[in-house]
């Protein structure tokens, strides 16, 4: 029988708050121990919960008793797989709340959790500080753009042509920050980042950032190759791509994205008002003007979503 591995959890647990668990606890680790050796458990640990459940059932409902006790081993291997299941998802459930103010992730939707702690909205997105991240345009600019972007990630480099399109219009008096957002689940998206503050290092930021975007080899030797096309000193950069020197900075503005409630790339903040996913050039001279403009056409999400 499997309904050790559910004891174990369950006394564990309980054992944190009662020694009286503690005991059956200890007895469930070496069941445990055992069943995962195949070999049988000797302590009768199964066997007493089996009785015990049994003898609850039998009073009220005999038929019950006795299907449950000629199917115990049966019952045991669902209710245990059920277990962990519900385990699983509760925790992928409980993540998604955490980063995306819904247990169902970035698309949003009813969520249990919402029972006990509010709304089943998502996080309402809320715009970042501009920091230390690289900018561009007048520094007493009425609005401040942000930009959380990943450089793997195709919506970024697709709606990249419209953001150059954008300033080439209105960086007179707009001020452009860009901040990084890699996502797990693309490639190379960490180290892109990392070399392209490397790249900021030697005051080449946005000649990198557009190398990146024309590119979508992003391997470390295809980053290394960039940052010699564009004229950086390859020593120093190499250097600082191999020691991760930047490693924290790309870590910080992550959790700033986090934070921000964005659940995706790219992701604009025009002030108060945001742009999730691919824009349009209307969809961003909108939110210039204080406008909520919605949502673009595409957006990268990270795995859970």
């Amino acid at each position: 029988m499997v309904l050790c591995f559910v004891a174990l959890a369950v006394f564990a647990f309980l054992g944190v708050f009662s020694a009286r668990y503690r005991s059956l606890a200890r007895e469930a680790f070496a069941c445990v121990a055992r069943r995962v050796t195949l070999r049988p458990c000797e302590s009768g640990l199964e066997e007493r919960l089996k009785a015990k459940i049994v003898a609850k059932t039998i009073t009220r409902a005999p038929r019950v008793a006795s299907f449950v006790n000629r199917r115990f081993e049966i019952l045991s291997w669902v209710f245990t797989i059920l277990f962990f299941a519900s385990l699983i998802y509760s925790s992928y459930s409980v993540y998604n709340y955490a980063v995306y103010g819904n247990c169902n992730g970035p698309q949003g939707g009813w969520c249990p959790i919402d029972v006990f702690v509010g709304s089943g909205q998502q996080r309402v997105l809320k715009a970042p500080l501009v920091g230390n991240s690289p900018v561009v345009g007048p520094a007493n600019a009425s609005i401040t753009v942000i930009e959380f972007g990943c450089f793997t990630c195709p919506s970024t480099r697709t709606a990249e042509p419209v953001v150059q399109e954008f300033l080439a219009k209105h960086g007179w008096h707009v001020r452009f920050a860009f901040k990084y957002f890699p996502l797990p689940n693309h490639a190379w998206s960490n180290e892109s980042a990392e070399a392209a503050e490397c790249a900021r290092e030697q005051g080449k930021f946005w000649e990198y950032k557009k190398a990146l975007f024309e590119n979508s080899d992003h391997e470390p030797a295809a980053l290394k190759r960039l940052a010699i096309g564009i004229g950086l000193n390859s020593v120093q950069f190499d250097a600082c791509l191999d020691s991760k020197k930047y490693y924290g900075v790309i870590a910080e503005s992550f959790r700033e994205g986090i934070e921000s409630g964005i659940s995706g790339t790219p992701t604009f903040f025009f002030n108060n008002v945001s742009v999730v996913g691919v824009p349009t050039m209307q969809q961003l001279e909108d939110a210039l003007a204080g406008k909520a403009s919605g949502s673009g056409a595409q957006v990268c999400t990270p795995p859970s979503a």
